[in-house]
């Protein structure tokens, strides 16, 4: 399938300002996982905008009965931003190390929102604005559904199994992924294509 990539000049093009709302933690509202990533994003993990937070409350109470949701990421500061991608930029390169910086760059972009452009200009990444969230859903034991991987394993499975809709997932996995994006769609939530539990409210590409 086709996709709008998340650092896609169409989209870091479209005007952003700063609304004021405030950032409020999920916690005691939708469960939340350990900090993602790196104990570093402990303080701001669980952050989100207010309406967001709302209306993942809303989407949560159509999930069916016994299934709730998980916040894996929410905010996320510029700096961790920044480290996340690096980590990504080197990565690709041990991939395919005759890569020129530029298409390493662009690769790298597929999966991390940069904090700049590759000629420099600075950007906003979604999880840096509170709109946008890594989210999965758990059953009343607390365990993630099958999805065809968990979220955690999104830099070592090939980059085709974080597609929302890539071929030759089971039917179950397919049947999760479905009920996860139909209830956050319903609420206004898009989802980034290339990963099945990133979506977005009120950022850049919320917008596309």
């Amino acid at each position: 399938m086709s996709h709008i990539d998340i650092a896609d000049p169409s989209v870091i093009a479209i005007p952003i300002k700063d609304t004021g709302e405030r950032l409020i933690s999920v916690e005691g509202l939708i469960e939340i996982g350990p900090p993602a990533e790196s104990s570093a994003t402990q303080e701001h993990y669980h952050l989100l905008r207010e309406s967001v937070v709302k209306k993942l409350i809303r989407a949560q109470s159509h999930l069916p009965t016994g299934l709730r949701f998980r916040i894996y990421e929410g905010y996320r500061c510029p700096r961790f931003q920044s480290e996340l991608f690096e980590q990504q930029l080197t990565r690709e390169l041990a991939i395919n190390p005759l890569l020129t910086s530029e298409e390493a760059f662009k690769n790298a972009s597929l999966l991390v929102a940069p904090v700049t452009t590759y000629e420099g200009k600075t950007l906003s990444p979604p999880h840096s604005t509170g709109g946008a969230l890594d989210i999965e859903i758990v059953n009343t034991s607390g365990q993630v559904l099958d999805f065809g991987m968990e979220i955690k394993e999104w830099s070592t499975v090939p980059a085709e199994l974080c597609e929302t809709k890539t071929p030759n997932l089971s039917s179950l996995a397919l049947s999760n992924r479905n009920l996860l994006c139909s209830v956050l769609q319903a609420e206004g939530f898009v989802n980034y294509t290339r990963e099945w539990w990133h979506f977005s409210y009120g950022d850049q590409y919320w917008l596309m």
